[in-house]
């Protein structure tokens, strides 16, 4: 994996970081908002600003995340961008940044 996407997780928040590891868990498919909520434990109104950041977040030109139009009920659905990372190592490495939070 890249140096620059090491970089990127360094700086990510503890929410950030639980909510990437819920979604590399689900490569290649599209959750809405409300079921990572619900599946993460972080509180939908914070998640929107930490969806937001993630999806602004660059690795080798591609989006870590991507927005994949709304639910039924408005609210956005997202995917993981696997061509723009290796999900073992990335599992890995915020299965580490994680542990550092405890």
């Amino acid at each position: 994996m890249e140096k620059v996407f090491d970089n990127e997780l360094q700086k990510m928040t503890k929410n950030q970081l639980v909510v990437l590891r819920f979604m590399l868990t689900r490569v290649g498919k599209v959750m809405t908002t409300r079921e990572i909520a619900r599946k993460t434990g972080v509180v939908e109104k914070q998640l929107g600003g930490v969806l937001s950041a993630m999806s602004r977040n660059r690795v080798r030109g591609l989006g870590l995340i991507e927005p994949m139009g709304r639910d039924e009920e408005g609210g956005l659905r997202w995917m993981i961008n696997s061509k723009a990372i290796s999900v073992l190592i990335a599992e890995k490495r915020v299965r580490v940044l994680l542990m550092s939070f405890r």
